[in-house]
């Protein structure tokens, strides 16, 4: 059998698929980024390269992506839909293609699979749909949309409850939070981002206009595939909706100091007053951990960056 993961070349959906291969599933990733996979530098996939499917497809290009699961239909156990544009300043600069991209998005990829009979669905959502409710936010912490990026992960998680509901399908929400580490340079990122992790990639004079005065729930992306995956395998659920994060409130100047100390020099960073993103923090994630035995490693951020760091020192020879 086999699992198909739309955005399985992203940050989080790439470490899916690898924790997946490497269990010796068949991993179908369905990607527009799939035709130059050869220049994204995710060397952790090299090492289950045999077990991949690489389609180059855009989820909001509904044909394309019906033929694709049309043709795997047979062997597909299940699909894991990650495919969305992150929450950030940017978000609001192209706001139709961005809800598009989340929420039709979302809404093509349910559609297909209960044409085509494809009952289990696995939706990577957010902590966004909190809001800013005070931490520690559970799963029945009432949804509150703080921006439109917040609106489209509510949208997509409604549609998944819907689907269930109304088709019988077994459709499940990871509300996933803050994630960082191997993967994803913090160059390629937004700010605030770069202030907090950038000089592990020797990156120097960021200026980020906010997010001082803030505390939020990062987690290793390590632990956040850990989580999607349990999820996915697990053979019943008693709920649809599940946090998965550190759970563990980070201050953001606390980030900077650790990373300081690991690479052993004070690099040229700002973070300007106020919050970087509406939230609270953090997820409670006691219901992932007693149903589906989930237990996040990096629960100290330290040695998260640190494992962060080692994997950006292998990077400094690539382009």
């Amino acid at each position: 059998m086999s699992v198909l993961i739309t955005g399985g070349l992203g940050h989080v959906g790439s470490w899916v698929a690898y924790q997946l291969a490497k269990q010796g599933k068949q991993v179908i990733i369905a990607d527009m980024a799939a035709g130059h996979f050869d220049r994204l530098g995710l060397d952790y996939l090299e090492e289950v390269r045999d077990q991949l499917v690489l389609e180059s497809v855009d989820v909001l290009d509904y044909h394309s992506m019906f033929e694709l699961m049309l043709r795997h239909r047979d062997d597909l156990e299940g699909v894991i839909h990650g495919v969305s544009v992150i929450a950030g300043p940017h978000f609001q600069q192209r706001p139709f293609k961005h809800i598009s991209i989340n929420a039709t998005g979302t809404l093509n990829v349910l559609e297909i699979c209960r044409i085509l009979g494809i009952d289990k669905v696995v939706n990577m959502s957010s902590g966004a749909v909190y809001g800013d409710a005070p931490g520690p936010q559970n799963e029945a912490t009432p949804y509150k949309a703080t921006d439109l990026y917040g609106a489209t992960k509510i949208a997509g998680e409604l549609y998944g409850l819907q689907y269930s509901d109304t088709y019988g399908m077994d459709v499940r929400n990871a509300r996933l939070f803050f994630v960082y580490g191997p993967g994803k340079r913090p160059s390629h990122m937004h700010l605030v981002y770069q202030a907090l992790f950038g000089p592990l990639e020797r990156l120097d004079d960021i200026q980020a206009p906010n997010g001082s005065e803030q505390a939020l729930d990062w987690t290793h992306v390590h632990d956040t595939a850990a989580g999607i995956v349990k999820l996915f395998e697990k053979d019943s659920v008693t709920q649809r909706n599940f946090n998965i994060s550190s759970g563990v409130t980070v201050d953001h100047l606390q980030i900077v100091d650790h990373v300081a100390d690991i690479i052993g020099k004070r690099s040229n960073i700002t973070l300007g007053p106020g919050p970087f993103v509406v939230r609270g923090a953090p997820l409670d994630i006691t219901l992932a951990q007693q149903e589906l035995g989930f237990t996040p490693r990096y629960t100290d951020i330290r040695e998260g960056i640190e494992d962060y760091w080692q994997w950006l020192k292998g990077q400094c020879h690539q382009p």
